[in-house]
């Protein structure tokens, strides 16, 4: 699995938690953001090491490692939405309803054609 279908399968997930109002389920979202985000344990690089075994390389995914911050830019990424989504789903809900919306479309165009501004951003400020 590639970090563009991951993307692509995260912004409809959020898409369809925000559309059938389930709270619950967008705190696990999160969760499971955060989680990948805090221990780099993500799931396009482990569905790859059980799909390819011991030949799978996790830098290979990664692309160059040339960049002045060691942090990789998918997982700066997952912990902003996650920061984003806190701040906006769960602290100031009635204020900012409709940036959760936001950024699960972006998420989903992100992975829909592989060009993730954020991404894009984060690798040019520097991140791996």
């Amino acid at each position: 699995m590639s970090e563009r279908v991951f993307r692509f399968i995260l912004g409809a997930a959020l898409i369809l938690l925000l559309y059938l109002q389930a709270d619950m389920f967008v705190y696990a979202y999160i969760g499971v953001l955060l989680f990948e985000g805090i221990t780099n344990w993500r799931v396009p690089i482990l569905v790859s090491k059980l799909r390819y075994g011991k030949e799978f390389r996790p830098q290979d995914a990664l692309g160059p490692g040339c960049s002045r911050i060691p942090f990789d830019a998918e997982r700066t990424l997952r912990l902003l939405v996650a920061a984003f989504l806190i701040l906006t789903f769960i602290m100031f809900p009635e204020q900012t309803w409709f940036f959760p919306w936001f950024i699960g479309f972006m998420l989903f165009m992100a992975g829909l054609t592989n060009i993730c501004p954020m991404v894009m951003g984060l690798r040019w400020a520097g991140f791996r």
